[in-house]
């Protein structure tokens, strides 16, 4: 559900490891997928696999297993109201989403237990039908259950790196961590991830940001395990080249995903009593680009 850049390339190499895929995408890119098959490019080799794709869950014929919600997180609410049905008769829930919270709020929406998962490829559409994998990384799973086994080993079989995690909370927070230090800092200056490590302030800045939200993820209770501080550093410097996502989205005039990065450690902040200035104003520049952009 939301074959863009991430659902299209999970969706391919789950293909590819022989399940039965159901894409739910934009018109262009559902027409191109069911004319021609969806072309998935990158550094684990080039292929094309044929799946069904539609622009609505409810055009899509039979009964699922696992319902991936792939959109991004601000939309999560509307794509749960979406595959309701589809939930409701036997498919299992799990978002694969960046962000904080994503899955409490399809769990509101779709009354249900929904499992979260996060994924460290990279991922772009190069135009309808085609999906360039640009970054190999692992995708963690959380909860437990046979179904989650299976995606994890078919995920495997298909050449994409993945495992079961106990603690997702601690995943998804890492991550969130990584993407409110990076994601920011390069929609705000326009620079790639590697360039925001070149520039001394700009690093110490991205240094200051993370180390307060890892200051709230532990008075909530979150025990991180890693130093998060070091894990941006080298995720910056291992995708030197890229545009992140937020930069992107702000590039191309469309919202961006800052309420679940920064703004959600913001509001875990005040849940336990604290302050996140950090990512507060990082919050409100980034929201303050996006109205520029749309306005122009």
């Amino acid at each position: 559900m939301g074959a863009g850049a991430i659902g299209s390339l999970m969706g391919g190499f789950l293909a590819k490891a022989g399940a039965e895929v159901v894409l739910v995408g934009r018109r262009a890119h559902v027409e191109a997928v069911r004319s021609r098959g969806l072309r998935v490019e990158g550094p684990l080799g080039s292929f094309i696999v044929k799946v069904d794709a539609h622009e609505k869950p409810e055009e899509a014929k039979g009964d699922f297993d696992l319902v991936l919600i792939t959109v991004k997180a601000y939309d999560t609410a509307e794509a749960a109201k979406q595959v309701k049905r589809l939930v409701e008769k036997q498919a299992v829930p799990l978002c694969l989403q960046n962000g904080l919270g994503v899955e409490e709020e399809a769990s509101r929406v779709l009354g249900t237990v929904v499992f979260r998962g996060v994924t460290n490829n990279g991922a772009m559409l190069a135009q309808p039908g085609t999906v360039l994998h640009t970054g190999v990384g692992e995708t963690l799973i959380g909860g437990r259950g046979v179904l989650m086994e299976k995606l994890v080993t078919m995920l495997n079989a298909s050449g994409l790196p993945a495992r079961k995690v106990d603690n997702i909370a601690e995943v998804v927070w890492i991550k969130t961590l990584v993407n409110a230090g990076i994601n920011p800092l390069g929609a705000i200056t326009g620079l790639r991830n590697g360039e925001l490590l070149e520039v001394g302030w700009l690093r110490s800045l991205m240094k200051a940001v993370v180390e307060e939200g890892a200051s709230i993820a532990k008075k909530m209770g979150v025990e991180l395990g890693i130093d998060p501080v070091e894990l941006t550093f080298k995720v910056a410097k291992d995708t030197a080249n890229n545009k992140n996502s937020m930069l992107q989205d702000l590039e191309r005039k469309k919202r961006t995903e800052v309420d679940y990065i920064n703004g959600a450690i913001v509001k875990a902040a005040q849940q336990v009593g604290m302050e996140a200035p950090l990512n507060e104003a990082l919050t409100k520049l980034v929201k303050a680009m996006e109205g520029v952009r749309w306005r122009n």
